[in-house]
């Protein structure tokens, strides 16, 4: 019991410090959670509540809310701002040998300083060359560094944001930017996405990464669809690779070459000896789909999107389209599958 009560003012004390500054960082919960403290009420988090977040744990956030600090489990929430040590400089000031005391140096707008302390209205920092002393709070401004959260995608899904295409492959690692009734991820070049809530799982976020660490194939596969979608309307021409139009094959084989420097056999009969065969009932984007429709063996090809569709040149529709793979004349027709991006 004395324990406890020995925490709670460094708890204010903390509270108030960030207050004091005006320097949060920030979360937001994606689930509704009850946080149980010994002797204490229960208090609820609920669902898209904003908290400020104290410390961060390897299991655990420590969140602030009403003066008293909770342990939230890093399954219900995300971080959304995270504060660093980095100051800017937001107007003319001076560099003081202590509080209220005497200039050290002179200090320009703009200039990048780094916390050592804090005390009430100053704070003591080191300039970029060096230099120790006191600023005053109100003439500094904090960096953030960017917050994101990192999750496992729990699907094979593409996902589409304007003109742009990312794909969530099954397993892998998410970066997470934010949460608005869905998940807002990140992919490695800062594009936007939102991820329905369901698509990503928070459990196995024991992971620290950067933007550029997140799953390279996400990426290659990401780049074969966004450059498979922007040949759809384009004309049905026999042989060709993109020059007029595409065959079917050659819209597999430009679309890997383009993509990724992968240089696919040219006719779709070659292309079915690339890569590793794959289930049908275990598809992922990016896989290439073979049929019979000539009764003599493979004679066409198309990319897998997801959710039961591919990307394909029709020969009946003269352009690249978009089909179910099983509709009634490709289901009866199809004879395997080909995965060019592997793990």
């Amino acid at each position: 019991m004395f324990h406890k009560r020995r925490k709670l003012p460094v708890t204010i004390l903390i509270i108030c410090l960030i207050s004091l500054l005006g320097f949060k960082d920030t979360g937001i919960f994606v689930k509704e959670y009850v946080s149980n403290k010994e002797n204490g009420p229960q208090v609820t988090f609920n669902k898209e509540e904003n908290v400020n977040v104290l410390r961060e744990g390897e299991e655990v956030y420590v969140v602030e809310k009403d003066g008293v600090a909770h342990q939230i489990p890093k399954e219900v929430m995300i971080r959304t701002s995270r504060s660093s040590q980095n100051f800017k400089i937001i107007k003319d000031t001076n560099l003081l040998d202590k509080p209220m005391g005497n200039t050290v140096a002179k200090l320009t707008l703009g200039e990048i300083v780094r916390a050592e302390r804090y005390e009430k209205d100053y704070g003591l920092f080191r300039t970029e060359d060096g230099k120790s002393g006191y600023i005053k709070l109100d003439d500094l401004e904090v960096i953030k560094n960017e917050s994101l959260t990192y999750g496992i995608s729990t699907v094979d899904k593409v996902l589409k944001s304007g003109d742009l295409y990312y794909v969530l492959s099954k397993g892998e690692m998410v970066a997470i930017k934010n949460y608005d009734k869905d998940f807002i991820i990140m992919d490695n070049k800062g594009n936007e996405f939102i991820a329905k809530e369901n698509y990503i799982d928070l459990k196995s976020t024991k992971l620290t990464a950067s933007r550029s660490a997140i799953s390279r194939r996400s990426a290659s596969i990401s780049a074969v669809i966004q450059n498979a979608y922007s040949a759809l309307g384009k004309p049905y021409v026999s042989a060709d690779t993109g020059n007029r139009g595409y065959d079917c094959s050659g819209l597999t084989y430009s679309v890997y070459l383009n993509s990724l420097g992968i240089k696919l056999p040219r006719s779709s009969s070659d292309q079915v000896n690339s890569g590793i065969q794959v289930d049908k009932s275990e598809l992922i984007p990016g896989d290439l789909l073979f049929f019979n429709t000539s009764g003599k063996g493979i004679s066409h090809v198309g990319l897998y999107i997801g959710d039961g569709n591919m990307i394909h040149a029709s020969t009946g529709q003269r352009k690249v389209i978009i089909t179910e793979v099983d509709s009634t004349y490709y289901k009866n027709r199809y004879v395997t599958a080909r995965r060019i991006i592997s793990r």
